[in-house]
């Protein structure tokens, strides 16, 4: 720069200083409109004449900033006089209506302080529709973080189907869940639903705009009439955490959902067995012709959407001559965010011990149709089995010989026998010896003992809790393979999502709770009777919290084979400690 620019600029910033210091310094603050409906917006802006001075910015007393603040800066030279001026704007709403007042700026100018007048925002209620109500009310509780419960409806009949679905707002650059707790579900049925990792989208909320994630979804079947409650979920949530920045721990918990379930009408069918829905039913039996002491194989099944996962068999009434067994149940059920699925299909083995013709009649089967609000009875074409008669088996003559006289075949001297005669000592008889003992004792002995293992059997069966903590090593160790096999492919969504399923299914099974039960408090009851109780519950809550993480939050806490290797040491350790 020339020495005669460096004088120019000299006398221009002598002159630009006499100049403010002779002119009025002006300080005020402006908003485009004093009246809004909830989630409009409204543009405050500060100016500051004459001044080079840094203002404080005003409270703006409940309202949320949406955008800015936009800095604006002017200087005017005219007929001799120069003036400046510095501004700031920001977009601002209001979520709730009401009055707000927007305090004074501030701003310190020589030896004094001068500040802008107050103004009042009025705000009216706006017209959203009742969902967005629902948000708005959450969004009052933190503007910038909070979580909520959505059902896809707010009334249905009992075993109807009602999907939950859990929202998370999000303003923040960086945000981590630390832990949740899932709502409790009192009166329901519920069931997981895979929700997809797609990540964050984007949604206004009285003019805000969010990145919405989905935390959760769950299918709920009401089990009972009248009104019904899902209890608040609570999250706790590390915000703005980064290399140089610990972040801050935010608590939020969502809003309650009132329901209402509606009873099924009286007067059910007989055959009723709690199946509400749209259901479609076929009867099919892989033969109709066969021959005795054949298997034929009678398919009953029920398809549509419905509470499908609590059909039981139908009761049907076959002829005495006709032996059956209980019959397999063979599921093709997807539970998606639609609802429940697909079809429960109950193969019966039927077989004729005597020929004949069969008349099985016709299958019924009755449910709630949600649709007509009403009954309906399914009903299947008569079905006739034509049985011949077998070769062989129980029921085949068996050929007897003739009563006849004996025959001489020849005439001839008999000769002596000789060597062991196998004679016994005169007066000893088979009745009342050891043998005798051992031989009638032992049909006794063995239908007690059949008695004995048909009882265990039936009480096995009965005791379904017991048979969900013996089967719950079983299980986990099949969602353990998936998670081994996504490990290996380096797929980390599926990881995480098996081994948090091993995880919750493995610890509802072993303590009879639901999946929506497996809660911290939960876990310290139940661990606390074990060998290390304390040792074992803190390691359960660490290991949810870091795949419940990986899963929804972009950090990985731990390393995924490191991750893997614990709940595989975990639930060992539970074992025996539960066997010892």
């Amino acid at each position: 720069m020339t020495r005669t620019a460096r004088t120019f600029l000299a006398l221009l910033l002598l002159l630009c200083g006499s100049n403010a210091s002779a002119q009025e310094i002006s300080f005020t603050a402006s908003v485009d409109r004093r009246a809004i409906a909830a989630g409009d917006q409204v543009k405050l802006t500060v100016s500051l004449t004459n001044s080079q001075e840094r203002f404080t910015p005003p409270d703006l007393g409940g309202m949320v900033v949406i955008g800015g603040p936009f800095e604006n800066s002017s200087f005017n030279y005219i007929n001799g006089r120069l003036s400046s001026s510095v501004s700031k704007t920001w977009v601002i709403t209001a979520t709730a209506p009401g009055k707000y007042t927007i305090g004074a700026a501030k701003v310190r100018v020589g030896g004094g302080m001068i500040q802008t007048d107050p103004i009042t925002i009025e705000v009216t209620k706006g017209t959203a529709p009742p969902a967005e109500q629902e948000l708005a009310r959450a969004q009052r509780t933190d503007p910038n973080l909070f979580v909520t419960i959505s059902l896809s409806k707010n009334k249905a009949y009992v075993g109807e189907q009602v999907v939950a679905t859990y929202y998370l707002y999000n303003r923040y650059a960086a945000l981590e869940i630390a832990k949740f707790e899932l709502p409790k579900l009192n009166g329901f049925w519920s069931e997981e639903i895979d929700v997809p990792d797609n990540g964050w989208s984007e949604q206004v909320v009285n003019g805000i705009g969010y990145r919405v994630a989905v935390l959760k979804r769950q299918l709920l079947l009401p089990q009972r009439s009248g009104k019904l409650r899902v209890e608040p979920m609570e999250l706790t949530c590390l915000v703005n955490r980064s290399f140089f920045n610990r972040g801050s721990s935010i608590d939020i918990k969502s809003n309650a959902v009132d329901f209402t379930a509606i009873a099924l009408p009286p007067n059910a069918p007989a055959d009723f067995n709690g199946a509400v829905g749209e259901l479609e039913m076929t009867v099919l039996a892989d033969r109709t012709s066969l021959r005795t002491n054949e298997a034929v194989e009678l398919s009953v099944k029920l398809s549509g959407r419905s509470n499908l996962k609590l059909l039981d068999a139908p009761k049907l009434d076959f002829p005495s001559d006709l032996e059956n067994y209980d019959p397999k149940v063979v599921d093709k059920i997807n539970v998606t965010s639609g609802g429940m699925t697909g079809s429960r299909e109950f193969q019966y083995t039927l077989i004729p011990r005597h020929e004949g013709r069969y008349e099985l009649g016709t299958m019924k089967f009755s449910y709630f149709d949600t649709r007509s609000g009403a009954y309906r009875s399914l009903e299947s074409q008569p079905l006739v089995l034509d049985v011949a008669p077998g070769e062989g088996g129980p029921t085949a003559q068996i050929p007897r010989s003739t009563k006849s006289d004996v025959v001489a075949l020849g005439e001839d001297i008999r000769y002596i026998r000789n060597g062991d005669l196998e004679l016994r000592p005169n007066g000893t008889f088979l009745f009342g010896s050891l043998s005798w003992i051992a031989g009638m004792g032992t049909p006794a002995i063995a239908f007690l003992a059949f008695l004995f293992l048909q009882r265990k059997r039936e009480r096995e069966r009965g005791d379904v809790q017991g048979t969900r903590r013996r089967k719950a090593d079983r299980t986990a160790r099949q969602h353990l393979r998936t998670a081994e096999q996504a490990l290996r492919q380096g797929a980390g969504g599926t990881f995480h999502t098996s081994l948090s399923k091993a995880l919750h299914g493995y610890l509802s099974d072993k303590f009879s709770l639901g999946v929506a039960e497996v809660t911290h408090d939960q876990l310290r009851s139940r661990l606390s009777t074990l060998k290390d109780g304390a040792q074992l519950t803190e390691q359960c809550i660490a290991l949810l919290a870091a795949c419940d993480m990986a899963r929804f939050a972009p950090i990985e806490d731990k390393p995924k084979q490191q991750m893997y290797e614990e709940a595989v040491q975990l639930i060992q350790r539970i074992e025996r400690s539960t066997n010892s």
